[in-house]
């Protein structure tokens, strides 16, 4: 029979489970994250009432004190955002001109996000901003609450003054 006995083999098996239970938990927590960071993907980040959105290109810590997101201005984002209005939010003459004024000044660039979500705040490029904001574009709340909302899906607290 080879140079194991059933014996030893049954030894050695039950020695094993612990250690294939520990491998299978952290497997499954890192699917689970991996999970998370890709259901993000595809978001979009916006800091103003006056730029388009971009989309997110990499999520990291979510639901701790260091949630991060970055996103990057693409050439998609720039073309949709020009067809749907944001021509006349920059005084372009058509969405051509939108187009190749935003592609000058945007495209490649990138929108950052760092959340607290113990504390309730995040920076959302430049601005900081404490849970609850407010949902309008003068504030920049309207950014700021899906934002915190991304990078902090399980925060208990209010995140948008209604």
């Amino acid at each position: 029979m080879g140079k194991f006995g059933s014996r030893d083999r049954a030894s050695f098996a039950f020695m094993a489970f612990p250690h294939m239970c520990l491998m299978r938990a952290a497997l499954l927590a890192a699917s689970f994250s991996v999970l998370a960071a890709t259901a993000a993907l595809g978001a979009e980040l916006q800091r103003s009432c006056i730029e388009p959105p971009a989309t997110v290109i990499k999520i990291t810590g979510v639901d701790t004190r260091h949630a991060r997101a970055l996103a990057k201005f693409t050439e998609p984002d720039i073309v949709q955002a020009c067809h749907e209005g944001y021509v006349n939010q920059g005084g372009y003459a058509s969405p051509e001109e939108c187009i190749r004024a935003t592609k000058a000044s945007l495209l490649g660039h990138g929108v950052a996000a760092e959340a607290n979500c113990s504390s309730g705040i995040i920076k959302l490029g430049q601005m900081s901003f404490k849970m609850p904001v407010e949902n309008n574009c003068a504030s920049g709340g309207i950014f700021a609450g899906p934002a915190f909302k991304m990078l902090c899906p399980r925060y208990r607290g209010r995140i948008v003054n209604d």
